[in-house]
């Protein structure tokens, strides 16, 4: 994804230490802010669904994400986002929502040495939409994890059903009306006439 870097942010990332956290935005029904920061951090995100600035919570759950690998081609981008799912607090949030194509925004921002964020060292590195999810479970731990894709992620989907015999009985196995279809030589009249 093509972005221009500040160069405050340049500046912070070259220098010898660099304290990062990673802040994720969760467009439910009601947007959901989390950060991998031991606290709390306020920032005002460009696409947040929601106007002013937000609380992305120090939750503790919020484990981490998978690569992000980006391409000059056109590519299906897709990364991983972990959870605990040994608190149940995050499962309730996906349970009791609609979370299939949601959209899913992750910032990375470079923190000052009071540990806040300067909105010039905060930069977008992943946009997409929630594919899946899945819980896996150990007798010590429990980890939720969404499956993300890029805008991408559908591109070669083909959707929707089939005007044939073989899709119409995926759906209706006895039915048999397509098969007499090609016999039809007569135009059918829709509407009035």
């Amino acid at each position: 994804m093509p972005r221009s870097l500040s160069s405050g942010l340049i500046t912070s990332l070259s220098g010898q230490r660099q304290r990062v956290a990673d802040l994720i935005e969760i467009h439910l029904s009601t947007a959901v802010y989390f950060t991998n920061s031991f606290l709390d951090l306020s920032y005002d995100s460009a696409t947040a669904p929601d106007s002013g600035s937000n609380t992305y919570i120090a939750q503790g759950q919020f484990i981490g994400i998978g690569n992000i690998q980006e391409s000059k081609d056109i590519k299906i981008g897709s990364m991983n986002v972990a959870f605990t799912a040994v608190d149940y607090t995050t499962l309730a949030y996906v349970l009791n929502n609609e979370y299939i194509d949601r959209r899913v925004v992750l910032y990375r921002a470079v923190l000052d040495e009071n540990f806040a964020i300067d909105s010039t060292k905060v930069f977008q590195s992943f946009d997409g939409r929630i594919k899946d999810f899945n819980i896996s479970e150990s007798p010590k731990t429990a980890t939720l994890s969404f499956n993300v894709g890029s805008q991408f992620a559908d591109y070669d989907k083909i959707s929707g059903r089939r005007t044939n015999s073989d899709s119409q009985k995926r759906f209706f196995s006895s039915d048999v009306g397509f098969e007499f279809a090609p016999q039809i030589q007569t135009d059918i009249k829709w509407g009035r006439t």
